[in-house]
């Protein structure tokens, strides 16, 4: 049977009026810079194609790709995380892994109380050395939160540092406002549990890599270019 997780949607603490005021001020920096970025996004359209995020490895995109099957084959993809309403064809479910998360691209989504298993089902496929399409309806909102939960618990980012890295690989993505908060939070728990360095001077041997190995994006990115 494939994987499929009932939706748990809402929950009162995702709301947007229990938020700090150093939420408030974080939120509202990734905000200004993704606003810099609008004209990139217009730009660069919807894409015929999924963007890649990691080498070999992650992409992100909506649900015209994940329905389309020579594109699934010719980028060698054989996992799809679905987090849309919206299930895949048979087609599609008998030639791929699917796991199918679905939930609304609502701002009162309890989106983070996924976190934990898609960080584990994502390591998964990276260390079979597999490639994986995670995606939603357009492949801005809900899965774009899925990845940036990823590059911060596996490769140590903070979520300013994640959230750029995804917009040059993918410059229309935009968490809904409750998505960044739930992200925010996240962040918060990384840096109290040293999986993400608290400030620049800490080395990243010093964290706690025996629970995450995987290396920073840096890292990440100039061993593949080695490897080229």
């Amino acid at each position: 049977m494939l994987p499929y997780f009932s939706r748990k949607s809402v929950n009162e603490e995702n709301t947007l009026s229990n938020m700090t005021d150093d939420e408030r001020e974080r939120m509202k920096v990734l905000e200004y810079e993704r606003g810099l970025l609008y004209d990139k996004f217009y730009k660069f359209g919807r894409g015929a194609e999924p963007s890649l995020v990691l080498d070999n490895f992650l992409f992100l995109g909506n649900i015209q790709h994940a329905t389309n099957r020579d594109l699934l084959q010719k980028f060698d993809i054989k996992h799809i995380l679905n987090v849309c309403d919206l299930r895949l064809g048979q087609t599609i479910h008998e030639n791929f892994n699917v796991i199918h998360i679905p939930m609304p691209d609502e701002p009162r989504t309890n989106i983070k109380q996924h976190f934990d298993r898609t960080n584990e089902l994502l390591h998964g496929i990276y260390e079979k050395q597999e490639r994986c399409l995670v995606h939603c309806a357009a492949g801005v909102s809900r899965s774009a939160t899925i990845v940036l939960a990823y590059l911060m618990k596996y490769h140590h980012n903070t979520l300013k540092e994640a959230f750029y890295y995804l917009i040059e690989k993918r410059p229309q993505v935009w968490p809904n406002e409750g998505f960044l908060l739930q992200l925010i939070r996240y962040e918060t728990e990384l840096l109290r549990t040293r999986e993400i360095p608290k400030n620049k001077d800490e080395s990243i041997e010093q964290l706690q890599k025996e629970e995450n190995p995987i290396e920073t994006l840096v890292e990440f990115e100039d061993k593949h270019k080695k490897e080229l």
